[in-house]
This record gives structure tokens, C-alpha cells and sequence, in this order.
């Protein structure tokens, strides 16, 4: 109980951010691949684009970047240095560091005439320490990576998310923290997006996981974490695995 009324404090904190869209998927030209997010849930500045993502109702493929995440040398190497949010846009060949420049530029592109933000303009460092405090609010949760090995070749899941849902934030975390690709499916109130949710799953409800590795699909944040956790953590047994005893 304490883990979700902290994670709605996270949402109060930021006012819902992410939760209903200011354009939806079937109102413009989707992009012909996906945008690609270097990021990580506990960065304060991460969660202003992600959560402009989820307005502007875009997909995008989330590479995580925690303190610790082998993929950092990645980032380095592609960016010219160890910074998130970085966002990297095949469609223009544009990658961009700064969250307020990564958002600029998601409204300029993806808006078509609108453009996702708080209703009334805040001071960007306003904006900045509201979201310090609603990272404040999980106590740092999905800011560090449990482990430090290179994870085999694996396929993204994929997460079917609102940003500024309490139950996808803990989902997020545990992605972050097991250092696990994935694929962000936003389904904000309204986005088309949410029939194909209730088709594959037979109710609109989020988080929803797919992970193609093991064919699972599940609803319900606590059990997608257990799951997370069994699959994907340092110390698992992958489901599948063959038994190190005769």
C-alpha cells in the first residue's frame, strides 16, 4: 500500500502530466520509425519528455540508462557524452540532449499546430524542481541498475503505458532497474491506440506487458513486476531454462 500512495504522490506532484493527450495518434502522420529515448524513470528531466511523449501520443523505443546500465558506453558513443534525457529520431536523423529542447523540438515535429505541456506556461526551472520532487516522492526508485553485465540479445518488451499513471510509474521503475529494452505503447485517455489495447488483452486497462522472449502477456502492475524480477533480475532463472541440476 505504501509503494502505490507514494507513486500517486508522484502523480499529484506533477498534476497528472501524461494522462490525457493534447493530439491523438489518428490526428496526424505517424512516423514511419520509431523514435528511441535514452532515458531513465527516477531523472526528473526524463519524466518531462516522456511525459510530453505520452501527450503528443507517441510510441518510441526506451533504451535504459541508469547509474550502473552497461548501456551508458552506447549512449556515449552515439551522443558524444553521458547525459539523459537523449532522444534520437530516425525519420529526421536528429538526436538532441535537454529536456526542454528534446520537447521543443516533439511539438514542432509531431504536434500538428498543438503542443504538449502544462496548460498554463511554467519557468522551466519551476517545471524542473516540481519534477525533482515527484522523483522525491519514490525515493529515487529506477535510478540505479542492479547489475552491471551485458544482457544477451534479447527483443524489447513492450509496455502499454500512460505516463502519468501510478501503477505503469512502478512497471517503469523495474524496467529501469533491470536495465530491460522496451517498447512504450502510449495509450493516453482518448488515443486510438486503446482499441488495439482491448482487443489483445480484452479490457483497456494499463500497464499491459507483452514480452515476445517467453510469449507472456500480463495486466496488473505487482504482477508484472514479480514477473520482471523473476525473468530479467541479475539472479533469475529465465522461464524455459534448462535445470543446472540432473
Amino acid at each position: 500500500m505504501i509503494n502505490d500512495l507514494s507513486s500517486f504522490a508522484a502523480t499529484i506532484v506533477r498534476l497528472g502530466r501524461g494522462i490525457t493527450p493534447r493530439i491523438t495518434a489518428d490526428r496526424r502522420p505517424q512516423p514511419e520509425r520509431m523514435l528511441e529515448l535514452y532515458d531513465f524513470e527516477a531523472c526528473p528531466y526524463c519524466r518531462k519528455v516522456r511525459e510530453a511523449l505520452s501527450e503528443l501520443d507517441l510510441d518510441y523505443l526506451d533504451h535504459p540508462v541508469a547509474h550502473g546500465s552497461p548501456r551508458r558506453a552506447e549512449l556515449v558513443r552515439l551522443g558524444g557524452k553521458m547525459q539523459a534525457p537523449y532522444l534520437y529520431d530516425p525519420n529526421t536523423e536528429t538526436g538532441l540532449y535537454e529536456s526542454d529542447d528534446i520537447v521543443a523540438y516533439l511539438n514542432q515535429t509531431y504536434g500538428n499546430g498543438t503542443a504538449a505541456g502544462w496548460r498554463v506556461p511554467l519557468p522551466s526551472f519551476v517545471d524542473n524542481i516540481d519534477s525533482m520532487l515527484a522523483s522525491a516522492m519514490r525515493l529515487g526508485r529506477g535510478g540505479r541498475c542492479r547489475s552491471e553485465r551485458v544482457r544477451p540479445p534479447m527483443q524489447p518488451v513492450t509496455l502499454y503505458n500512460m505516463e502519468g499513471s501510478p501503477y505503469c510509474r512502478k512497471v517503469r521503475e523495474a524496467l529501469s532497474e533491470l536495465d530491460v529494452e522496451h517498447v512504450v505503447r502510449n495509450v493516453p485517455k482518448g488515443s486510438p491506440k486503446r482499441a488495439e489495447l482491448a482487443r489483445r488483452g480484452g479490457k483497456v486497462q494499463v500497464p499491459y506487458l507483452v514480452d515476445p522472449n517467453t510469449g507472456r502477456e500480463m495486466y496488473e502492475s505487482d504482477d508484472i513486476v514479480a514477473y520482471l524480477e523473476r525473468q530479467y533480475a541479475a539472479t533469475a532463472a529465465p522461464e524455459g531454462a534448462a535445470s543446472a541440476t540432473a
